[in-house]
């Protein structure tokens, strides 16, 4: 192989290596809703999936409501967007990580939850009696959901010491938006990274929560707690920074048939010398 082929190989093989992609576009026919119990007449969440499954609406201003993944989450990377149409609320948006089928009635449940809030208010869901209200801070955050909590604490995140069926222990509040809420008509480009003991989670490529922790595997999924007509859209799925989940086996890269028909031409010249 002479000296302009081999320049090429190089050039080709870190071109290949270095641009190399194997985010996927996520399906959201796939995924599967479900919410809390309804208190106080407040709906489940109600989510109404596109056409095509790249975007989904959660109409009902309501209980904390889930919509989440056929697949774990561990080893993974996933990407974005979210956007309130809603004129009047100013409520819980966000997303969970680790959760699994069932968890809203699990007493085992323990999972990842990172919510956003518009604006801080206080108020009381009144189920049960025995459990005071809490107020809501505005701002992003990650916590932590075990068991089977109460709208209340899913409110304040907290864990009332009347009630001990479940708890949301807030772990960490994002770096610039930790006391900003979000606005509406604004779409947010999200970015999760998450293994058994890392969550990263960027907002518009900027670093908002960075935990380390030991962490259960588990769904991927949007949240949404009082707050109506709200949109997920465009979300991928890729191999994450962190260790715990199977890596996707991609078809050969182009750069990569090219290198290997360079090196066949090149065996070919040195037979007929």
């Amino acid at each position: 192989m002479n000296k302009i082929n081999a320049a090429l190989c190089a050039t080709l093989l870190t071109t290949s290596f270095s641009s190399s992609s194997y985010a996927l576009p996520v399906d959201l026919n796939t995924w599967t809703p479900e919410s809390y119990p309804a208190v106080q007449g407040f709906d489940a969440g109600s989510w109404t999936v596109s056409a095509d499954g790249s975007t989904v609406n959660q109409s009902i201003n309501g209980q904390p409501t889930l919509f989440y993944s056929d697949f774990d989450t561990f080893g993974s990377s996933f990407t974005g967007s979210i956007t309130v149409f809603d004129n009047i609320d100013d409520d819980y948006i966000g997303f969970v990580l680790g959760f699994n089928p069932g968890d809203t009635s699990s007493a085992t449940a323990d999972y990842l939850l990172i919510d956003w809030k518009k604006n801080t208010q206080p108020y009381d869901f009144g189920a049960p009696s025995s459990t005071p209200g809490s107020t809501a801070d505005v701002g992003l955050a990650v916590s932590r959901v075990t068991g089977i909590p109460t709208a209340d604490e899913f409110w304040g995140h907290t864990d009332f010491a009347s009630d001990t069926s479940g708890a949301v222990e807030e772990l960490q509040r994002g770096i610039n938006l930790g006391s900003t809420g979000w606005s509406r008509g604004v779409t947010y480009d999200f970015t999760f990274d998450f293994g058994p003991t890392d969550l990263e989670v960027y907002v518009d490529g900027v670093l908002e929560l960075d935990i380390n922790g030991s962490f259960n595997d588990g769904r991927f999924g949007f949240y949404n707690f009082s707050q109506s007509n709200v949109t997920y859209a465009g979300f991928e799925k890729d191999v994450g920074s962190f260790p715990g989940g199977p890596v996707p086996t991609p078809e050969p890269p182009v750069a990569l048939l090219m290198l290997a028909g360079l090196f066949g031409f090149s065996q070919i010249r040195k037979r007929r010398r």
